[in-house]
């Protein structure tokens, strides 16, 4: 699993100058790469990647043998480098979220060798079902280089102006491009619509607040933009499906553990 945070990775067989496969600013792709035979090359020092590696045995756990995932990803040559999906996928919000949640975890304790798990999993799920609605997607525009870029400004001045209302003529205007490129090309880069995700993004921000930060809800009203607390607990509740509040005061419950839950963790790795 790679996620690209910041900057591109290019993927080489060793011996080999061309890239077999590239992944852009806030892309990500689920591969399988032989890695005593690739080599993996950021364009910038300040570039990031997020990396996970999988065993052949924990993905089985998960796709059954007869999916046609299971059969692109884990049959075939071992030498083989193969990746999911020919156009690479969207980092979104939630996606953001898990990755920032797992950089802070530690994972000598069971609580968090827990959680560490059910995050991997979900970045699987989600990465699964993104490619899947790509897949049923009757619409896919390719982005060139120059308006990749102006969406990925247009994505920062979103994020960084989340308390503030800014309209899509006037963010169209900031990045040099019209209001229906903007629509257009920013759904094709970030796979959802501008609003759509800057509501995501907040959302998953305000979760992070709530849990990791022990903000009050009226607190994280303030920072996300929302006038009066009740509008952000319906906007909340729509999203999640549950108030803030009922997410600040649960608990975790360990029912019951066995051996073999440790033996997943002998096939991750962060590269």
């Amino acid at each position: 699993m790679i996620f690209v945070l910041k900057g591109k990775l290019s993927l080489k067989k060793k011996g080999n100058q061309e890239a077999f496969a590239e992944i852009e600013n806030q892309k990500h792709n689920l591969c399988r790469i032989p890695m005593s035979q690739t080599l993996l090359f950021l364009e910038k020092p300040d570039d990031q990647i997020f990396c996970i590696n999988l065993s052949h045995e924990y993905i089985s756990r998960f796709l059954p043998s007869n999916h046609k995932i299971y059969k692109m990803l884990m049959l075939g040559k071992n030498d083989e480098s193969v990746l999911l999906s020919a156009v690479n996928l969207p980092i979104s919000p939630e996606i953001s979220s898990i990755l920032q949640r797992l950089g802070q975890l530690q994972t000598a304790e069971l609580g968090d060798q827990l959680i560490l798990e059910s995050k991997i999993i979900e970045l699987l799920a989600l990465q699964i079902t993104q490619y899947e609605h790509l897949k049923s997607s009757s619409v896919t525009v390719a982005l060139k280089a120059e308006e990749l870029k102006k969406m990925e400004q247009a994505r920062e001045i979103l994020i960084h102006h989340e308390g503030e209302r800014i309209s899509l003529r006037s963010l169209a205007h900031l990045v040099g491009t019209n209001e229906c490129y903007l629509k257009r090309n920013f759904k094709a880069a970030f796979g959802n619509s501008v609003y759509s995700y800057l509501n995501q993004y907040k959302m998953e921000q305000a979760k992070d607040m709530l849990i990791e930060k022990g903000m009050t809800i009226t607190q994280v009203a303030a920072k996300t933009g929302y006038k009066h607390a009740t509008h952000f607990t319906n906007a909340f509740k729509k999203y999640f499906g549950y108030l803030p509040n009922k997410l600040k005061s649960s608990k975790l419950s360990l029912l019951v553990f066995a051996d073999d839950l440790f033996m997943v963790f002998e096939n991750l790795c962060f590269i």
